[in-house]
C-alpha cells in the first residue's frame, strides 16, 4: 500500500490499519515518521519531482503496488471575498493537483502490473458545498471528476479506481 497524507487524520489511521492487517505499507507526507510497521519517504505533493522521488524510492523497496491511496488534504475556510487567490490555488494544488501528480506516477506501475487499485480521499463536500469552504469543495469535486474520467481510462488496464467521500 502507498498512501499520501499519512502523517494524521484518516491518513494516519489508515496506515495503521493496513500495517495491523499484514499489508506492506509506504506512507508519503511531508513529516510523518517510519514505524515498525510503516516506512515512511519524505514527499511534497505540490511537486513533481518530489512526488517521482518518493514512488520511485517506493518502487526500489517493493516490486509492486496493490494499492495506491491519495488521501494528502487540507482545507481552508473563509467567505468567497476574503480568500486570496494564491490560498484559493494552493488549495488545488494539494487536493487536486497532486492527487493528478500521484496518479501520473504510478500509473505506469499499475499499467505494467496489469492490475491494481487507485483510491481518492474526496469528501460529500464535493457534492454539497459547505458555505465558508468554497474552495476546498470545488477542490474535491474536481478530484471526483478526475477519478471517475480515470476510471474508465484504466479500466482495460486491470485498474480500478474509487473514491471515497467522508
Amino acid at each position: 500500500l502507498l498512501l499520501t497524507g499519512g502523517s494524521s487524520g484518516i491518513g494516519l489511521h489508515t496506515v495503521q490499519l493496513f500495517a495491523e492487517k499484514g499489508w506492506i505499507v509506504f506512507e508519503l507526507s511531508r513529516s510523518g515518521k517510519s514505524t515498525q510497521d510503516v516506512t515512511h519517504i519524505d514527499c511534497d505533493v505540490t511537486d513533481d519531482a518530489s512526488v517521482e522521488k518518493a514512488v520511485n524510492e517506493v518502487m526500489q523497496l517493493t516490486d509492486h503496488l496493490d494499492a495506491v491511496i491519495s488521501n494528502a488534504g487540507f482545507g481552508i475556510s473563509g467567505p468567497i471575498e476574503f480568500t486570496s487567490t494564491a490560498e484559493a490555488q494552493k488549495q488545488f494544488d494539494v487536493n487536486f493537483f497532486g492527487a493528478f501528480r500521484l496518479t501520473k506516477a504510478v500509473l505506469p506501475i499499475l499499467r505494467k502490473q496489469g492490475k491494481g487499485r487507485i483510491i481518492f480521499t474526496s469528501s460529500v463536500a464535493a457534492d454539497l458545498s459547505i458555505p465558508y469552504q468554497s474552495f476546498y469543495s470545488a477542490s474535491k469535486s474536481a478530484l471526483n471528476a478526475m477519478a471517475f474520467a480515470l476510471a474508465n481510462e484504466v479500466r482495460g488496464f486491470g485498474i480500478r479506481v474509487s473514491v471515497l467521500m467522508p
